[in-house]
């Protein structure tokens, strides 16, 4: 699910797992103007991994993970 504020973009991928919070994660980031804020929150451990070498292979900044619930929240810049 994706959530719409006026700065900030939310993606929720609770309960998906690998490859598809990347992949969404993706579609967003390529979506979305230059400048924008992304959550992604999401509990598959591989993204803790996987998202910030996505990010680092797009030239992006990595993302700020912190613990949210039962999994992460990780904070994107795009």
């Amino acid at each position: 699910m994706v959530i719409l504020s006026d700065e900030i973009v939310t993606l929720n991928v609770v309960g998906e797992r690998c490859p598809m919070p990347v992949h969404k994660t993706r579609k967003i980031l390529n979506s979305v103007p230059k400048g924008s804020i992304i959550h992604v929150i999401g509990d598959d451990p591989e993204s803790v991994h996987d998202l910030p070498i996505l990010l680092s292979r797009l030239g992006l900044e990595p993302p700020i993970i912190t613990r949210h619930e039962n999994g992460w929240l990780f904070e994107i810049r795009n």
